[in-house]
């Protein structure tokens, strides 16, 4: 399940990402229909890694992409989502249909009990035998049987109407709790970092703090999955995504960046105090012994590779995770299992 991505993106941002978006449609004659403007905008602004990473591969293996192929990724990111709010919103307009039918029912019972009485003042107010007296006032006594017995089912009913909304708030609490949540590891995923992250551009910005970010790859992961498959794999990135959670603090916010790469927000953190933490997550991952406690196999040791840079106020977030990437780029290049700067 997966959660509709948060545009926090001011007017000079949005627009040129609608621009970009604009050019890369035209560029690979998609058309311009509100699904592909929004694959497009986030393909453009890097708020969606695993779509930018999907789309690409459809353009490198067709510059014109199908119909189809659109469709597919379109629905893959985006049609689940909308499934699910429509099926709660037709359970709220069932809730709210038969609220209605009961209020009604209990409008006409009401008018109806309204009017005996009127009618009983009047026989009150007159000559009437009684016989007559004795008949009315058993019809007042039964017609306000009825009636209390109408508001306690409506009672009931109201009572039943609560319960069911709050199912459904629990239900899209749930749903808003795991659209954060990467679900292999139990960390963040990268929508919640993207939320995050603009959250954390626009404090610094207000509020002139500094804070950085780390990006994280582990080493040769694709050969160790080639050499010990996709679930010992699986255990690798759960070993990982724990371990950077033990050594982050406060509010710092570690999330699973998209494959094998993770990344870290320091909040108030300069880009020492980021080496700092990148030399602990580094040193603290490498002298570990991953072993698979079931089979009592040891697989060896796992490393990372670490990407550093500050913040800039004149930043955009993709220009940040750009240069973090750099950063990456350079310790992979200048012999992995270390950290580097930019």
């Amino acid at each position: 399940m997966t959660d509709k991505t948060t545009y926090s993106d001011n007017f000079k941002q949005s627009s040129e990402f609608l621009r970009l978006a604009i050019a890369l449609l035209a560029k690979h004659k998609i058309p311009d229909d509100p699904h592909n403007y929004q694959m497009g905008y986030e393909y453009v602004s890097g708020k969606n890694q695993i779509l930018t990473d999907d789309l690409s591969q459809v353009l490198k293996q067709s510059n014109f992409p199908s119909e189809k192929q659109l469709n597919n990724l379109y629905s893959r990111y985006f049609v689940q989502d909308e499934a699910f709010f429509e099926i709660m919103r037709e359970e709220i307009r069932c809730i709210i249909t038969n609220v209605l039918k009961e209020f009604g029912h209990s409008g006409n019972q009401l008018s109806t009990y309204s009017l005996t009485l009127n009618q009983f003042v009047n026989i009150l107010d007159s000559q009437t035998t009684p016989a007559d007296m004795f008949k009315e006032t058993q019809k007042v006594i039964e017609d306000t049987h009825s009636m209390e017995k109408s508001q306690q089912h409506m009672e009931t009913q109201m009572v039943s109407v609560i319960a069911e909304i709050d199912s459904l708030r629990k239900k899209l609490e749930q749903v808003k709790e795991e659209s954060k949540t990467d679900t292999l590891t139990g960390i963040a995923n990268r929508r919640a970092f993207d939320t995050s992250l603009e959250h954390s551009i626009l404090i610094s910005r207000e509020n002139n703090k500094p804070f950085s970010l780390l990006l994280v790859d582990i080493d040769h992961f694709k050969s160790f999955n080639d050499n010990h498959g996709h679930l010992i794999g699986d255990k690798v990135l759960r070993y990982i995504a724990t371990s950077l959670k033990r050594n982050i603090k406060g509010n710092d916010c570690v999330a699973r960046f998209g494959g094998e790469e993770f990344v870290i927000i320091l909040p108030g953190t300069s880009i020492n105090g980021a080496m700092t933490v990148a030399e602990q997550v580094r040193e603290a991952i490498s002298s570990g012994n991953l072993t698979d406690r079931e089979t009592d196999t040891s697989y060896g040791k796992v490393t990372v590779s670490i990407g550093a840079t500050q913040f800039r106020v004149s930043d955009l977030s993709n220009e940040l995770i750009g240069r973090a990437d750099k950063a990456l780029y350079l310790a992979k290049e200048r012999g992995r299992n270390r950290v580097e700067k930019l």
